[in-house]
């Protein structure tokens, strides 16, 4: 598994994810995102997960703690993934439950992700 989290920009994080995401590693990227986050604006997140291969089987993947502690502080989430993850990543993230907007762009669509990343949300 390979997992990288870089601030772009003020409002701007982006996460990469290759292979199978353990429950170690999506607790390092929480961690990651909770130390980063400026609870003063909201942010944007753009998740690359096209060489994704699913998830671990360790770990309690059921806990909301994160998104109900920072989700006021996420205005959108943008995944580039490929068609076999579309529905499970959009069910992982809490899509439609959440405050933040998810938008899903298949793999080689980075740059309509981000410029979705860019436009106010509605």
């Amino acid at each position: 598994m390979s997992v990288s989290f870089t601030k772009e920009s003020e409002d701007l994080f982006v996460l990469s994810v290759e292979g199978i995401l353990t429950f170690n590693d999506l607790e390092e990227i929480q961690d990651n995102v909770s130390t980063a986050i400026d609870r003063s604006r909201k942010i944007k997140v753009l998740l690359l997960a096209e060489n994704f291969s699913g998830w671990g089987k360790e770990g309690d993947w059921g806990n909301l703690e994160f998104m109900l502690e920072h989700d006021p502080y996420i205005q959108k989430i943008a995944v580039v993934i490929t068609e076999r993850w579309k529905d499970e990543i959009f069910a992982f993230l809490g899509a439609g439950m959440r405050e933040a907007s998810v938008e899903l762009f298949l793999a080689g669509e980075e740059e309509k992700a981000r410029d979705w990343l860019k436009h106010q949300a509605e």
